[in-house]
């Protein structure tokens, strides 16, 4: 099951799991807070990797718990913490279905991540290359309309995803749109 998926279960308290079922893990009972928030068998490394990774992305770090949902609206932010939801649902399967022990690296959720914000990037990409076929068809006053919408598309991905962890190189083709995107690399 992908991180988002599993955001939206757990907060519709939908997880496919087994009730009253003590936990994998530590033994503890097993709720959906318990095993992304309190579980003590990765709790630790969570914390970690989870404010390592936001460190590397500029960001301000924050306690690993159920408040960091309230952090959903920066898609970089909201995409490493289904990420990470991803990474503990699978070691929590592992162990109750192949009674296997992993470790969730951080070098994973990084890959994963950048993997994530390239593939944001390439959707901005589209729209914005379908947008330059579209202005060259149109009126001067219709262009410099579809001019600043190029620059709002630029500036909403660079706020939303761009980071010193990976920053995006700007096409050349772009650089004109970029007047005040500080965030991209030059």
């Amino acid at each position: 099951m992908k991180g988002r998926d599993l955001l939206w279960r757990y907060t519709l308290k939908a997880l496919p799991k087994i009730y009253n079922m003590p936990c994998q893990q530590c033994g503890e009972d097993e709720t959906s807070e318990h095993i992304f928030f309190n579980c003590k068998a990765h709790i630790k490394n969570t914390q970690e990797i989870f404010n390592y990774t936001l460190t590397k992305c500029g960001h301000t770090t924050h306690t690993w718990n159920v408040k960091i949902l309230n952090h959903l609206q920066i898609a970089l932010v909201a995409n490493l913490i289904a990420i990470i939801f991803e990474k503990i649902w699978h070691k929590r399967n592992k162990l109750i279905h192949d009674e296997k022990e992993i470790i969730i690296h951080r070098q994973q959720v990084i890959r994963e991540l950048i993997k994530t914000q390239r593939a944001a990037w390439d959707r901005t990409q589209a729209v914005i290359n379908k947008t330059l076929r579209i202005k060259s068809k149109q009126r001067p006053e219709e262009q410099n309309k579809l001019d600043s919408l190029i620059s709002l598309k630029l500036l909403q991905f660079s706020r939303q995803w761009n980071s010193p962890l990976h920053a995006i190189e700007l096409p050349k083709h772009l650089k004109k749109y970029n007047n005040s995107l500080s965030t991209f690399s030059k």
